[in-house]
């Protein structure tokens, strides 16, 4: 996925001005930023959701994913999968089941009564099964546990490289580039700058020495 002379404005406060740059296929893309800086509104943007001026290119068939959960807390999981069986086949539920290791998760639990990360889990489910060319993940692995994060990690690396998706993890957690390697980017004074160094691009946004 490609900017080209992108530039976001938000409430008349510009946020990302005049950028051009390469989000790379088969790898995650790290986006680290300071709070308020504008990374959440730029994941909307290339959503279509919010506009912006220059263009976004090969952003289509994208899906955005939130730590916050936005699906049926009162479904189970059988409900999920009955309401993707609608336009999907077996066989690709069972390929992203087992791809998420889905063991430790009862299909007919109230998902409200799930863990954090068996939530994400299912949310993924849901998302992926579409097979999107684009993914972002916005704050993905916030409120999860270690164990729940180590699983989602192995589990995004194969995705990823394997499925040949471009992949945006917009983050604050420095583990998920620890766990995730690919490629590093800093929202910062109205730039989006990529860095080939992963401890560089961390220790310059623990310091905020940019």
């Amino acid at each position: 996925m490609e900017l080209i002379n992108y530039s976001l404005e938000v409430g008349n406060r510009l946020l990302i001005e005049e950028t051009n740059l390469i989000f790379e296929q088969g790898k995650i893309n790290h986006l680290l930023g300071n709070n308020g800086v504008g990374k959440s509104c730029f994941a909307k943007s290339c959503a279509n959701i919010l506009p912006h001026k220059g263009t976004i290119k090969q952003a289509n068939d994208l899906v955005v994913i939130g730590s916050y959960s936005n699906i049926p807390l009162d479904f189970t999981l059988n409900n999920i999968i009955d309401i993707i069986k609608k336009e999907h086949s077996q066989k690709d539920i069972d390929e992203i089941i087992s791809l998420l290791n889905f063991d430790n998760i009862s299909k007919n639990i109230r998902i409200k009564q799930l863990s954090d990360g068996q939530k994400q889990k299912i949310k993924l489910l849901f998302f992926l099964i579409s097979k999107p060319n684009n993914i972002i993940l916005d704050e993905f692995t916030s409120s999860l546990d270690k164990s729940s994060s180590f699983e989602l990690y192995s589990f995004f690396n194969n995705y990823v490289n394997n499925k040949n998706v471009t992949c945006i993890n917009i983050t604050h957690n420095l583990a998920d580039m620890e766990n995730m390697p690919g490629a590093y980017f800093l929202l910062s004074n109205k730039r989006i700058i990529k860095y080939d160094n992963p401890n560089e691009i961390i220790s310059r946004y623990i310091k905020g020495d940019y």
